[in-house]
């Protein structure tokens, strides 16, 4: 009896009075201190388990150099975006590896500086930003031909035949079409943003015709005339094309003025009587339209309407005129609604494809160049060789342009 209370003794001793060890840790965020069992205190067989996770992770950054990211995807053609989208665990089926660097996009951008300096650098970066906003590799090469001339039109399209390019986009206006048609053969696509299909005679199926038409735009308007029809113009290009377009629609216009470049008072203009409940048609630029609207509120005559096409589609509007001096003012305008991020990535690089027809023509040609068809990232669309656009209304208010539904 004595000898089992005495290994009793001894064992009470020997696991009451033999201190737990620990070690402390200081956790990152916090002054917590948390117990970590004492390595003496680890079995053999778990020491393993233990290392393994307890071990960092190692963090490596892309290179871009290494396998490609795995994308669940459709169908893809060559110069289709590819977007990477979250893959659904488990489901590897349908899933395949792209290497993005193995699409480039090559395109030429040439203009005659002489005649569209004010459009070429706007246009530049509206490609530049679509480029960037595809993640595409892409080369773009500019070439200046300062004029029409053939000679330089054909020096222009050896340099983009020497590079292996066959995706152009050519600013070059109605005047250049004859030789355009001599020079541009089937190894070619060549997107025109400045010229009409219908205001030229070809059928190089390697052109393709980007410009807005104001005939669609002033057919539009002319819907919601009264009749009694007065119309504004300046001797410019593109003023005289829509004084054409609209004497060609037009046939019962009670009065006719032409706006000289250096005129600012317009008072003998606007007091004419037969203004009074009239269908003002403004053929007019930002600044002569501006003055013409003020003045014919400083004299208190009121046209029943007031008309103009994309030649005023301009927050500058807003800020030349009076919220009543615009009361009356309907204005056309054919470029469509974009992805914003799109919007953003071109208008980041210097574009402007929300007010600017000639930069949102050139988007219309790179996408279309870019996927080798219409695709649903810009909403116009081409067809037979033509960008096909939807003229629609608007009113303007203190914030900008409001669509009239």
């Amino acid at each position: 009896m004595k000898q089992i209370i005495a290994l009793m003794v001894l064992i009470f001793l020997f696991f009451g009075c033999t201190p737990k060890q620990t070690v402390q840790l200081k956790m990152p965020g916090n002054h917590k201190m948390v117990a970590q069992p004492a390595k003496k205190d680890i079995v053999d067989e778990d020491k393993k388990t233990v290392v393994q996770e307890l071990e960092p992770m190692d963090i490596i950054e892309s290179n871009g150099k290494d396998k490609p990211v795995q994308y669940e995807v459709a169908p893809i053609i060559e110069g289709d975006k590819i977007e990477n989208q979250s893959t659904t665990p488990g489901s590897s089926e349908n899933q395949i590896q792209i290497d993005p660097t193995k699409v480039k996009m090559k395109v030429a951008f040439i203009y005659p500086s002489s005649l569209v300096s004010k459009y070429a650098k706007s246009s530049i970066n509206t490609i530049s930003g679509y480029l960037s906003h595809q993640n595409a590799d892409y080369d773009l090469v500019v070439i200046d031909t300062e004029n029409e001339n053939v000679d330089k039109i054909n020096a222009a399209f050896q340099k983009v035949r020497d590079a292996n390019i066959t995706n152009v986009i050519a600013l070059f206006t109605p005047s250049s079409v004859n030789t355009l048609n001599n020079v541009v053969s089937n190894d070619l696509k060549v997107y025109l943003p400045l010229i009409e299909k219908n205001d030229i005679a070809t059928n190089n199926q390697s052109l393709i015709f980007g410009s807005i038409s104001y005939d669609d735009q002033i057919k539009k308007l002319m819907q919601y005339s009264n009749e009694n029809n007065v119309m504004f113009y300046q001797d410019t290009y593109l003023s005289s094309k829509l004084k054409r377009t609209y004497d060609a629609l037009v046939y019962d216009t009670r009065l006719k003025r032409e706006i000289d470049k250096n005129e600012k008072n317009f008072k003998n203009i606007v007091t004419d009587s037969r203004l009074r409940n009239s269908t003002l048609f403004l053929n007019t630029d930002i600044v002569k339209t501006s003055l013409i609207l003020s003045q014919l509120s400083s004299y208190d005559i009121y046209p029943k309407v007031v008309f103009s096409t994309q030649l005023n589609y301009d927050p500058l509007l807003m800020t030349l005129t009076q919220d009543k001096d615009r009361d009356r003012l309907i204005v056309a305008n054919s470029i469509d609604v974009v992805d914003k991020e799109l919007r953003d990535d071109i208008a980041t690089l210097g574009g402007n494809i929300v007010y600017e027809w000639v930069d949102y023509s050139t988007l219309v040609g790179i996408n279309y160049l870019y996927y080798g068809q219409n695709s649903s990232l810009v909403p116009t669309k081409i067809e037979n060789n033509q960008a096909i656009y939807t003229p629609r209304l608007f009113k303007s208010t203190a914030y900008g342009f409001l669509e009239i539904k």
